[in-house]
This record gives structure tokens, C-alpha cells and sequence, in this order.
């Protein structure tokens, strides 16, 4: 499929609010039909992040952090590693969780957890108030060196027996790496960092049934399939496969672009989203595929980032990236992508401008998104035709478009009110300031469905809405609309921080 056929997908997009995604990593040891031998326990490790407390005290747009990898030390014997690198947004964390890797281990109590930072890269903005967007000029990167925090379990240590099936999720607390004064971000300190463990399972509070362990959402990147396996090969931390089944829920992209609904719509070489479940085996199970583009396309390259700055002018905007796509060949972006940079973009004429719904309940309005719908602190990936570093501002990177897509931010607040079957409120004295929220609350809602026919809101941390408490911290992964939408917000994720 050529670039005009992409936007023709866009296109559509725009008038049908249809789907499409981003961002996970490699499984070290096991990923399918794992079974532990005598004596090994097996035991699946993912990443999340903690935010800042609400309210926060500044504004973080991208905050990438390089895992080296994690260590896991026992009472007695040798330790267990599980290799990296991995480069990770932690903002993005602060809703989602990364697979690190699934490994057998031999049974016994292990006393703690080394996880090996590389480098941190912070990026943040002070505002003006009652001005939306970031105030102009300051958008700043701030850097910070190696380090390997250790946590160590309490309660006498993580105990594995043999033939055990279990998954931990190491949680860093953002506010502990970092030296915060007016808004602005003085310093990095990796270690400083304070990690805690979540107990994934049966007696962690989530929507997952008792024999899954965490969700592994928003994963994009170039795809290869074998049979039921789809691989999905990010830009900044491996490959993560998963299989689909008859629970698989497949993107009406796929009828769009002439595929069936069904495994046949997922081929090689396309761009791709997949949202998966980890599964206590070690399994990944595919819950939703949606193609960004199809296997014929020449240029598969995108960028997503937050946009910083209210618009100026028809045909230009500015992020600062978050994720990437790649194209399998003939890629214009760079080798190492600019996670954490601010980036213009400027439009083609005439382009393409959609909403990745996923099938989640978006509001009416969400059918005529423009260019004159974008406002600060929504997500967006954009369509990279050309990249440079000798024009734009505020850094200098510019790349061209002819695509912009709205995807999921990720916020963190105080609910303001307890959840409903069909959504709860933040409190706007919560929030990220650039959103410059003037209303008292901001609706949060909740899609219920059941796949592969329909979408779902998913659930961390507590099981369902109604455990959602009033008073409490929530992260959510939603597409943003505006404060004055019929639906500020609608929900793909809702996690409870600090997790229980």
C-alpha cells in the first residue's frame, strides 16, 4: 500500500472514528507453553511507574529512562538476571506496565531486586496561568546518570516454590528521582529512586481473571506473523509476541483495508497496534489488533508525542515525542530515536486527521476531529514524510506530515468523585497545569464491552468502576477531547496509584 493509500485509511478514520496504536519489549526465557521443570519456579517481571502526587509540581512531557536489565537475588545460590536494554517513557508508565521477561528460576526465597538504570532523560514545561499549552520558551531536557537502586522484600523475602507460576511488577516512584523548584526540574538522581513490588495474580485487585497476570497495552511497531503468533518489533525496547484466539478482537482497519476480520488481517510488514494479556504460564494472549497501515505501504514511519503549545497557523504544531514507529525499510527517521525531544511538525496541505477510538465510546463529536480540534496535553502520532534538525523550533528538529492521528494520554489526578458503571470525575486542581482546566471536574468515561465483538475499559488496582473511591490517586490512558466535551476523557485505562 502506497502513502496515498494511507491517508485514504485517514481518511476514513476521520469520518468513522475507527483505530489504530503504539508501544512494548523482548521475553528473556519463555513465551509460549511455558512449563517449569523440577525445582524452578517460573516467575514474569513487568515495569510501571508511580506519578507525581497530585497536584503535581510541574509538568512532565516525557520522562525516557534506559533499563540495563534486573537481578534478582536469593538467600542462598547464585543470582537470576534478566538482560536489557530497555528505553521507556515513564510517563507512559504511569497508566501502562512493561514486560521485562518471564524466566525460570529455582525455587527459594529471594531477598531482593536490583533493577539497572543506564540513563534518564527528563523533559518538562512551566506555564503561565490561565494560558493552556506550555509557556513559550520553555520547554527544557534535563539528563541524568547511571545507578542500580536495590529493593529488598519485605516479609521475609519473595518466596518461589517449585513449579510455581508467578509475577511481580516493580514500580518506580517518580518523585524520588527528582529535584523539583517552581515548576522547573533542577535535577535527576536515579540513585535516589524508590521502587516498591506488586504482587500480580489472583489477590492483586484488577479486571484480569485469576490465572492472568497484567496487561500489556498501546504496543506498535512493525509486524511479522507465524500462524496464531503476532510479533510486534517496537523502536526502543524489542519485540513482544503474542497469540490470537477466538477472543481477539481485530480493528475495523481491518475491513478498510480489505482484510478479514480475523487472522488474516494481521500480515507481515504492516505497522500495527496490539493491546495483550500476560498470562501466568508465561503465555501472551492477543486481545485486540489494529493495523496502522498495510504490508505494501513504503513509508510506515510515525512519531507520537503531547502537544505543548496551543496552534499557530493551519499547517503547524509541536510535541514532544513519546513513542515511535519505524519503517522496515526506507525509514527517514533517525537510528536513534528522539524519545523526550520537542519537535514541529508541519502539515501538508490537506491532511488526513483521524481518532484512535479502539472501539472504546467516543463522543459524537469525535467524527469531525481537525486540525482545529488539537489542544495541549493530547497525544497524537503524525505520519513522518521528511526529518530534519536544521529547522523548527524550539530545538531545531522539523519533520513533515500528512497524517495526524489523536491517541491516548496518560494523567494522573484525584478522583473527585467515586466511579459508576459508566464513568467517575477528576479534580482539575489535580491536573497537569498546561491543560489549564477552568471547569470544576473532568469527566472520565467507561466503555463496557465484551470482546472480540466489542472493546473494554481495563482495570488496575481495583476490579471494576465501582471500586474507583473518591479522594483516592488514579492514572488513566484516555483520548483526550476537551474540557468542554460531552466526554473530556474516555478511558482504555484506569489504574490505582499507588497500586495495592
Amino acid at each position: 500500500m502506497n502513502c496515498r493509500k494511507t491517508l485514504f485509511l485517514f481518511a476514513l478514520l476521520a469520518a468513522a472514528t475507527l483505530s489504530a496504536c503504539s508501544g512494548l519489549p523482548v521475553t528473556s526465557t519463555c513465551t509460549t507453553n511455558c512449563i517449569t521443570t523440577s525445582g524452578n519456579a517460573l516467575l514474569s517481571v513487568t515495569l510501571q511507574a508511580e506519578p507525581l502526587t497530585p497536584p503535581p509540581s510541574t509538568n512532565l512531557l516525557s520522562y525516557s529512562l534506559v533499563v540495563g536489565g534486573i537481578t534478582l537475588t536469593p538467600s542462598t545460590g547464585n543470582p537470576t538476571n534478566i538482560p536489557g536494554p530497555f528505553t521507556f517513557d515513564l510517563t507512559r508508565l504511569q497508566s501502562d506496565s512493561a514486560f521485562l521477561g518471564t524466566v525460570q528460576v529455582p525455587a527459594g526465597t529471594y531477598t531482593s531486586l536490583t533493577i539497572s538504570l543506564t540513563s534518564a532523560e527528563v523533559t518538562y514545561c512551566t506555564v503561565t496561568a490561565g494560558v493552556p499549552g506550555c509557556t513559550s520558551g520553555t520547554v527544557t531536557q534535563i539528563s541524568g546518570g547511571a545507578s542500580a537502586p536495590v529493593f529488598t522484600f519485605a516479609d521475609g523475602g519473595l518466596v518461589l516454590t517449585a513449579s510455581q507460576q508467578a509475577g511481580i511488577s516493580v514500580a518506580v516512584n517518580i518523585a524520588s528521582t527528582l529535584t523539583i523548584a517552581n515548576q522547573a526540574v533542577t535535577g535527576i538522581d536515579l540513585a535516589d529512586a524508590t521502587l516498591s513490588s506488586v504482587t500480580l495474580g489472583p489477590t492483586h485487585p484488577s479486571s484480569l481473571t485469576s490465572t492472568q497476570l497484567d496487561y500489556l497495552e498501546d504496543v506498535t511497531g512493525n509486524v511479522s506473523v507465524n500462524g496464531n503468533a503476532v510479533t510486534i518489533k517496537t523502536s526502543t525496547y524489542g519485540s513482544l509476541t503474542a497469540t490470537a484466539s477466538d477472543n481477539t478482537f481485530y480493528s475495523p482497519n481491518c475491513t478498510i483495508l480489505g482484510l478479514a476480520l480475523s487472522i488474516a488481517c494481521v500480515q507481515n510488514n504492516q505497522v500495527a497496534s496490539i493491546n495483550a494479556i500476560l498470562d501466568a504460564d508465561g503465555t501472551i494472549d492477543l486481545i485486540s489488533f489494529d493495523p496502522i497501515s498495510a504490508a505494501s505501504a513504503t513509508n510506515n514511519d510515525w512519531l507520537e508525542g503531547v502537544v505543548i503549545y496551543p496552534t499557530s497557523g493551519a499547517n503547524r504544531l509541536n510535541i514532544v515525542v513519546n513513542d515511535a514507529d519505524v519503517s522496515s525499510s526506507a525509514s527517514v527517521l533517525p537510528t536513534a530515536i528522539p524519545i523526550g525531544s520537542p519537535v514541529t511538525v508541519l502539515l501538508s496541505n490537506s491532511p488526513a486527521f483521524g481518532v484512535d477510538s479502539q472501539g472504546l465510546n467516543v463522543p459524537g463529536d469525535a467524527a469531525s476531529f481537525s486540525f482545529s480540534s488539537l489542544l495541549p496535553g493530547q497525544a497524537v502520532a503524525v505520519h513522518v514524510l521528511s526529518f530534519s534538525t536544521t529547522g523548527g523550533t524550539p530545538t531545531g528538529i522539523l519533520v513533515t506530515s500528512d497524517a495526524v492521528e489523536l491517541r491516548f494520554s496518560r494523567v494522573a489526578g484525584t478522583a473527585a468523585q467515586s466511579g459508576t458503571t459508566t464513568n467517575f470525575t477528576l479534580a482539575t486542581n489535580s491536573l497537569p497545569t498546561y491543560f489549564d482546566f477552568i471547569t470544576a471536574n473532568q469527566l472520565v468515561e467507561f466503555t463496557s464491552g465484551t470482546p472480540p465483538s466489542t472493546n473494554s475499559t481495563n482495570y488496575d488496582g481495583v476490579s471494576s468502576p465501582g471500586n474507583i473511591t473518591s479522594g483516592d490517586t488514579y492514572s488513566i490512558r484516555a483520548l483526550y477531547f476537551g474540557q468542554n466535551d460531552t466526554y473530556p476523557f474516555v478511558a482504555a485505562k484506569v489504574r490505582q496509584n499507588p497500586i495495592p
